[in-house]
């Protein structure tokens, strides 16, 4: 399956309407959170799911363009769907995971199943 580049460095599938997008993944001492561009993409046509440490994002968009020239008109209905499937790189408690969608970002909170705390050593 080839891939088209697109701005931003997304990518979208040559054989079908799908589009891989881009991702930001940190990691602090209490949760891995997920960063995602989903512009143009509502709230229920989310779905989020965590197997096996691994998150997939799945969502459709439905963008409609009308336009008109002399005495055509015509109508163009674009529906791309995005999906995008992550190794989290530690185990994660997936049942209290948070998910947030504003101005086209998906950010997804997930809390760390360990969590870790950083202790400075002082050089002697």
């Amino acid at each position: 399956m080839g891939y088209l580049g697109l701005p931003g460095g997304s990518q979208m599938s040559l054989e079908e309407d799908v589009i891989v997008p881009m991702v930001d993944m940190k990691e602090t001492d209490e949760a891995v959170i997920v960063i995602m561009d989903l512009p143009g993409v509502e709230r229920d046509e989310v779905d989020i799911s965590i197997f096996d440490n691994t998150l997939r994002v799945v969502a459709k968009r439905n963008n409609e363009k009308e336009s008109t020239e002399r005495c055509y008109y015509t109508q163009e209905r674009i529906y791309n769907r995005f999906e995008r499937a992550i190794d989290l790189p530690v185990a994660i408690r997936a049942d209290e995971a948070r998910a947030r969608l504003e101005n086209g970002i998906l950010e997804i909170t997930s809390p760390k199943e360990i969590v870790t705390t950083r202790k400075r050593i002082t050089i002697a």
